[in-house]
């Protein structure tokens, strides 16, 4: 802030600068003008030497300017003005990451959204007032900030944080969800989930919740200062001379304290990273390794002589893209935000990684070719003046090289821009035959012999091959143009002619009014057909399908091309030609979408539908699929920077697509078709019979038979699978039968005339035609499809698979699927979105329980690729039909695991664990039945026992090497010479000293408690805090004659253990007792099993009774003292978790912490003290 100040008054130095000669020019141009007056007056005679009079009758004049006084006295007004920018984004982000951890998504993107307006400002906000029509700022923000100046604080940041699920969301890997669930389980305070961490948590969890006081702490500059030493002298060992590293974030903007510590380091030799965290590990600099990748490790760290752990993120990035990754990670947020703005107002994307354009041709964007070697190259490509890191504050650090500051008052980067369209003028019809304009519509060019030309607009039953034709013959004769569907570019028609003799004519359209002219010398080609593979083995293929319904993805990705091709062609037969389909619509989507992205030419995987096996007919026009749009937050705005609107919003409906034509000859006789494989379909022109279609003549009408979701309820639920199913039976059915009565054919297109999509949905219900639900709008954001989408899937009387999204502009008739429009099926917004389940992957806990990880198919969510969610327990799983082909809502906020919010659509069936396994009692949780069998289990047991005995130097890494090389279990280990540590890789001199002394140090010293709670033998749920009240009543339980029901009944009254933790530990009594004889350390069971504990009120013959912390209850909130806590177990003092009448002092991290426990001690008189207050008073 000091430094700001100084800046500050030497750019109001430069100001008054330029004011004084702004104002020194004004008067120079005053006396040029005077002199221009005279010399332009010559009946004036200007005397010489005379002086010069001023009337006293004339008024002072006043100043053009303002005087300098009054200058100095406005800009010291403006200097006592607080400015209110920072204070108010800091309540902006606090608002919005306190609604993310209630479970309020749209409410925190709405306060995110006003926070990035505030961070884009250049002004000083010194009154409220001035955000007045600041966008994504309405009243309700405005309230709140006024609240917030007048109070000092909100109300709902007061009634919220005394909650437990506020306090629990704070432990890192804990979101909003599991919060909640930790609550609905009996969880209120951090004391009480300690003691069920085992039951509760996943590893990472555990890890949050033992370093949780630590994390929560600032790092001191001094600090990270040492650390920085320490990684630098590890990394320079490794490095190489294109080797860098740097500690970023707010430490490198000169921060006098941070919350976590981010590392970024980049080289040549992919290995520098492994060994790098690996000799941290060793050096015993890393704790807990929380989750480690390639070019990524987060991990908890403490320095020697540190009271506290602390959070690093470690990163390895490439040469090319550390200039960008150091800039990113440095920040600020604010000088980041305005920077990427004023890169894409230069038509780049800014990132972490680099530098992007959108190039012509292309769909995606990409890197630019430019090399950058550090970031000061990236401020000359951009034309920014360079920035030191401490220099990067806010808005007004990003400055063009010109000396403007940038206007980003209205932030671009929050809204594409609307841009205009041009208007698309419709063909003119011919009016008559004499007229010949429409020839102009005709480009004539030269071509290549065979050259395809997908702008051809013409009936699909009649394929052309153009020839050419002299161009006097064109101005003679007149050509047809058949209008079809509005599809692809806005050019209306172009037949490309070739220089040789005459073609045949084409098939005269009935449509056009100039029904004697026909088209000369033009030849229909037909199109090259699409080769389709044939099927190797239909049974294998079937069998294949019902793998994947069990296994998931995994058994797609072992499949051949010949497998998958077959794969795909039985699954599309049973789907287009049987009552029965093999596959549910998400189950085969997820087939089709790998086998695409696999094989990408392969043309039988691109193919939509099945050949028809029965009443085939080439469909008069070609009825294309709709692409998804990807699974990506930005993909929309990237259709949307080609397609400028308006868009027609239909819904997707789910049933079996047709045609209806009452065009041509077909005017008195209507035809009705399906749509088949979008070529060849089946002629089912009977059912008209019953749906009674409209019969204006001269109208092509694609649409979709379908039964209203109420009518299959009530009738036919209990008979058929799904709606669609139904219908195609009916469909495919020879006869008609009281079925028919109850189907519907619902349009949303004309493909004969030629409209425009919006037209089109208006003159279907002029011909009387039930209509799909559709609407207009003139922008796109992915917010609003979704809620759309969730809207129309709720309300709407059929079933519907998602939105169609149309260009409403003409668009000439291509091969394949249309750009111009696409289907939007899954919901997504910067922090939800829908996805399909391809996996649920079972993992064991070290107490052998299974955990579920739901595997999805990857989207994009808030820029960060997700293909991993937590699936929480067995009963989740098993309850909302979590398997192959569901689709869930996936919910991340910040860095909080992405966690399934809802189903959207359940499974045919819940993907269960492939191993023998059994239900907990509750039926919550699966557990396996051989646990001692599996691999994972006896890992992470191993881990757990020696870490939770502090032995340095064996963290997970080290467990799996000593695994590897054969000592599988704890008392092989123990018994592991020197000799037997150098067979372990990765072993050398050092590392093996500090190990196998640590191990026997450890071991030997620790108490029977200690061995008990490390071993992790007693049953789930069942540690230290269990134990320890059980030895303080029953020191010799484990040896004592009493059989195992009149222990239970010992056990179950002693507090705090209930009847399953009783049983639980008699029934493992003896497997304890075997484990210690094999460690050899039957001799625990005769030294002293008790450690001293905060939590009892039993003391030991040597504490002072008189010391005035004897038996007094002490509360701690918001803070942890290790001294103070070592004091309390010294004189006898009790630790309690909860506040009460018993409480003597409450310590708190800062008196101005306002919580319920302050309120209770306020009202109750109890004294409320600092760490330091306390420590002076009584230690």
């Amino acid at each position: 802030k000091e430094r700001e100040k100084e800046r500050e008054k030497e750019r109001e130095k430069e100001r008054e600068k330029e004011r004084e000669k702004e104002r020194e020019k004004e008067r120079e141009k005053e006396r040029e003008k005077e002199l221009e007056k005279d010399k332009e007056s010559p009946d004036i005679l200007i005397p010489k030497k005379k002086k010069l009079i001023i009337r006293k009758a004339d008024p002072t004049p006043e100043p053009v300017l303002p005087i300098q006084s009054t200058i100095n006295s406005y800009e010291n007004k403006l200097k006592e003005m607080p400015r209110y920018n920072e204070t108010f984004i800091e309540v902006l982000e606090r608002l919005a990451s306190l609604m993310s951890k209630k479970g309020d998504y749209i409410r925190s993107r709405i306060y995110t959204k006003a926070q990035d307006t505030m961070r884009s400002l250049t002004e000083d906000i010194t009154s409220i007032d001035q955000l007045n029509g600041k966008p994504n700022i309405g009243p309700t923000i405005k309230e709140k900030l006024k609240e917030y100046l007048e109070t000092g604080t909100l109300q709902i940041f007061e009634r919220e944080k005394g909650k437990p699920e506020y306090i629990l969301s704070e432990i890192y890997g804990v979101g909003p969800k599991k919060a909640k669930d930790l609550v609905e389980k009996g969880i209120t305070s951090i004391a009480q989930l300690r003691e069920r961490q085992d039951e509760l948590l996943n590893d990472v969890q555990i890890a949050g919740l033992k370093y949780y006081e630590d994390i929560l702490e600032r790092i001191p500059r001094s600090e990270i200062d040492k650390y920085d030493a320490i990684f630098k002298e590890e990394f320079d060992k490794l490095s190489s001379a294109d080797s860098q590293y740097e500690i970023v974030g707010s430490y490198r903007r000169g921060a006098h304290t941070s919350g976590d510590i981010d590392v970024i380091i980049t080289t040549s030799d992919p290995t520098v990273f492994t060994r790098f965290i690996d000799a941290l590990i060793e050096k015993e600099v890393i704790l807990e390794v929380l989750s480690r990748g390639k070019t990524k490790c987060l991990v908890i760290t403490k320095l020697r002589g540190e009271k506290f752990a602390r959070r690093v993120d470690f990163m390895n990035t490439s040469a090319e893209e550390y200039p960008f990754a150091v800039l990113y990670f440095t920040g600020s947020k604010t000088f980041n935000t305005v920077m990427r703005g004023h890169a894409l107002k230069m038509g780049l994307s800014l990132n972490e990684h680099g530098l992007y354009k959108k190039l012509p041709g292309k769909d995606k964007e990409e890197k630019i070719a430019t090399v950058f070697k550090d970031e000061r190259d990236i401020f000359d490509h951009l034309q920014l003046e360079y920035k030191d890191p401490v220099d990067r504050i806010d808005a007004r650090s990003v400055v063009v090289k010109n000396g403007a500051i940038l206007p980003t008052a209205k932030p671009i980067f929050l809204k594409k821009p609307n841009d205009k369209t041009l208007k698309v003028r419709e063909p003119k019809q011919n009016k008559s035959a004499k007229k010949e304009k429409i020839i102009k519509e005709v480009k004539v060019r030269k071509t290549r012999k065979n050259k395809k030309d997908n702008d051809t607009i013409l009936p699909l039953n009649s394929a052309v091959e153009q020839k050419p034709v002299p161009e006097k013959k064109i101005e003679k004769e007149q050509v047809e143009i058949v209008p079809v569907v509005p599809l692809e570019t806005r050019t209306i028609a172009k037949i490309e002619l070739k220089k040789t003799k005459k073609l045949k004519e084409p098939k005269q359209n009935k449509t056009l009014r100039n029904k004697e002219d026909k088209v000369k010398d033009i030849k229909f080609k037909k199109e090259k057909p699409v080769k389709i593979v044939k099927m190797t083995s239909k049974a294998d293929a079937k069998k294949q399908i019902k793998l994947f319904k069990e296994k998931g993805i995994s058994v797609l990705q072992d499949l051949s091309e010949q497998q998958i091709t077959t794969f795909i062609i039985v699954a599309n037969d049973a789907y287009y030609n049987s009552k029965i389909p093999l596959m549910t619509d998400n189950e085969y989507d997820i087939v089709r979408e790998h086998a695409e992205k696999k094989y990408p030419d392969n043309e039988t995987i691109k193919q939509i539908g099945a050949p028809i096996e029965k009443n085939k007919v080439t469909l008069p026009y070609n009825m294309p699929s709709m692409d998804k749009i990807k699974p990506d937050t930005n993909a929309l705005f990237n259709w949307m920077d080609k397609y400028k609107g308006p868009y027609v919003l239909s819904c997707k409906l789910d049933g079996v697509s047709g045609m209806y034509t009452t065009e041509g000859t077909n005017a008195t006789e209507p035809k009705l078709y399906t749509r088949g494989d979008g070529k060849v379909g089946q002629d089912v022109t009977h059912v008209l019979r019953v749906l009674k279609l409209p019969l204006e003549p001269g109208y092509v009408v694609r649409g979709e038979f379908i039964i209203p979701k109420k009518v299959f309820d009530t009738k036919y639920k209990d008979t058929f699978a799904n709606p669609r199913n139904l219908v195609s039976g009916i469909i495919n059915s020879k006869t008609l039968d009281d079925k028919t009565k109850d189907l519907h054919f619902v349009a949303y297109e004309i493909i004969q005339p030629l409209l425009k999509p919006e037209e089109q949905m208006k003159k279907l219900a002029e011909l009387n035609h039930e209509v799909v639900q559709n609407k207009t709008v003139t922008e796109l954001s992915n917010e609003l499809l979704s809620d759309t989408l969730i809207n129309w899937r709720t309300n709407y009387e059929y079933e519907i698979d998602g939105i169609i999204v149309t260009d409403n502009n003409l668009h000439a008739r291509r091969d394949g699927n249309p750009e111009y429009a696409f289907a939007f099926k899954m919901v997504i917004s910067d922090q939800v979105a829908e996805a399909k389940v391809v996996d649920v992957i079972w993992n064991a806990s070290k107490s052998g329980y299974l955990k579920p990880r739901v595997q999805i198919e990857p989207i994009r969510l808030g820029g960060i690729t997700i293909e991993f969610a937590t699936g929480f327990n067995g009963s989740f799983i098993e309850t909302n039909k979590i398997g192959v082909g569901a689709v869930i809502q996936i919910v991340r906020s910040g860095d909080v695991i992405p966690h399934i919010k809802s189903v959207t659509t359940p499974a045919e069936h819940a993907k269960m664990p492939n191993v023998k396994y059994h239900w907990t009692d509750t039926h919550v949780d699966i557990v396996l039945d051989n646990i001692g069998e599996d691999e994972t289990v006896l890992e992470k047991n191993v881990t757990a026992f020696f870490t939770g005995l502090d032995v340095q130097g064996l963290s997970t890494g080290n467990v799996k090497r000593i695994l590897k090389a054969g000592f599988n279990s704890v008392p092989k280990i123990l018994k592991m010479t020197k000799i037997d540590f150098e067979g372990v890789e990765g072993f050398k001199t050092k590392m093996i000293e500090k190990v196998y002394t640590s191990i026997h140090e450890k071991v030997d010293n620790a108490s029977l408690l200690e061995i008990m709670a490390a071993s992790n033998l007693f049953g789930r749920g069942i540690g230290e805090r269990k134990i320890k009240p059980i030895l303080d009543v029953y020191p010799n339980i484990l040896t004592t004659k009493e059989s195992s029901e009149q222990k239970i009944t010992m056990l179950k009254e002693i507090k705090g253990i209930g009847k399953e933790n009783a049983k639980s530990f008699v029934d493992h009594i003896d497997g304890f007792l075997a484990f210690l004889k094999e460690c050899g350390l039957e001799g625990k069971l005769s030294g002293k099993a008790v450690l001293q504990n905060t939590l009892t009120e039993e003391v030991t013959v040597n504490v002072d009774k008189s010391n005035p912390l004897f038996e007094k209850h002490i509360v701690m909130t918001k803070v942890r003292d290790q001294k103070i806590i070592d004091e309390l177990k010294r004189v006898g003092g009790v630790l309690d978790d909860s506040i009460g009448k018993k409480t003597f002092v409450l310590i708190v991290k800062s008196k101005d912490d306002v919580s319920n426990k302050t309120k209770y001690a306020n009202e109750h008189d109890i004294p409320i003290m600092t760490p330091d207050e306390f420590i002076a008073k009584y230690m």
